[in-house]
């Protein structure tokens, strides 16, 4: 067997006694024999077209999977994007460890048709990975009902005794007639079949599992605004004019609360960090405020997470609350 066949293997069968065949109609049927590498091998011939069962008889699972398709989105590609952007933002303190996890397929190439593939190791119960799937589409402020979470359900039972199912990567697709191919995180290009041979899971301590657990599954995304899709550098008399208005209200006991507003105000009208920064460091250098350089950090600490953030600053509402308070 190849090479490409073992690492399938290793990354995306998570139970061998079973696998599902697709049909000419795109539907599955379960094949009623172990996975075997000879059956992955001819998956990745295009002899036949392999569904691999994702939830072991333990309730855990090898990977999290986000199926984006054309049908229910506009720009998958796009979608995944946003995704990616939360993941190194999440974990930029390791970016390295955390992009060897990740494989981003092409579906159906040439297709606008996308699988965006998360890997843990060791395996994890599928409640974690569910949770984590629908926690970076909150993350990333985009609707799961244009997105297929995968795992989809978080433990087998006696009806459902396999559970989902996901398309082994590398094969053919039986309705379309076309192949799967991984594609460059950054670049979108196609990468050869041996990037499989670099993946590596990521971890998490019994502390983590055991606090995700403990949670209540989540079941729906709350998104509060729609982040801007462009952030946009104000023109120098419009940062003047800010800064002016600023100023007053830049007083001892409410600058935090002034600055908070600002910033609230800056996320939801798409102003970028470098004007944000140019006007707080402004209006404390003219006020002589003493936390200065703490305050500038806030800016970056805000638009680094204002995915999390953004949505419970209150921005012009806050921003009038105080004016209303400072002419009473």
């Amino acid at each position: 067997m190849s090479a490409i066949a073992s690492a399938l293997q290793r990354l995306f069968v998570n139970r061998k006694d079973d696998y599902a065949i697709q049909q000419h109609n795109g539907q599955y049927h379960r094949a009623g024999e172990p996975l075997s590498l000879d059956v992955i091998q001819r998956h990745i011939e295009g002899k036949v077209t392999v569904g691999a069962y994702q939830l072991n008889e333990f309730n855990c699972v090898k990977y999290l999977c986000f199926d984006l398709d054309p049908e229910t989105l506009k720009s998958p590609f796009s979608t995944a994007q946003k995704i990616l952007d939360v993941l190194l933002e999440e974990y930029k303190e390791k970016p390295k460890i955390w992009s060897k996890a990740v494989l981003l397929e092409a579906s159906r190439y040439p297709d606008n048709s996308a699988h965006l593939w998360i890997f843990f190791d060791p395996t994890v119960p599928a409640k974690i990975a569910k949770w984590l799937g629908y926690r970076i589409l909150e993350l990333a402020t985009l609707n799961p009902k244009s997105i297929e979470v995968f795992p989809k359900q978080t433990t087998l039972t006696k009806d459902r005794p396999f559970g989902n199912l996901v398309k082994l990567p590398l094969g053919l697709h039986q309705v379309e007639g076309k192949w799967s191919c991984f594609v460059d995180l950054e670049t979108f290009e196609l990468l050869p079949s041996t990037c499989l041979f670099n993946v590596e899971g990521i971890s998490f301590t019994e502390a983590d599992i055991d606090k995700i657990l403990s949670l209540k599954e989540k079941a729906a995304v709350q998104i509060t605004f729609d982040m801007p899709e462009n952030f946009r550098t104000l023109k120098t008399e419009n940062e003047a004019r800010i800064v002016k208005f600023l100023l007053p209200y830049w007083k001892e006991g409410q600058r935090n609360r002034v600055e908070m507003a600002f910033l609230g105000w800056c996320l939801k009208r798409g102003v970028s960090q470098e004007s944000a920064l140019r006007i707080v460091d402004e209006v404390t250098r003219v006020t002589n405020d003493l936390e200065r350089y703490s305050r500038l950090e806030l800016v970056r600490y805000h638009y680094r997470n204002r995915r999390t953030i953004g949505p419970k600053l209150l921005g012009i509402s806050g921003l009038r609350q105080i004016v209303k308070e400072a002419i009473q």
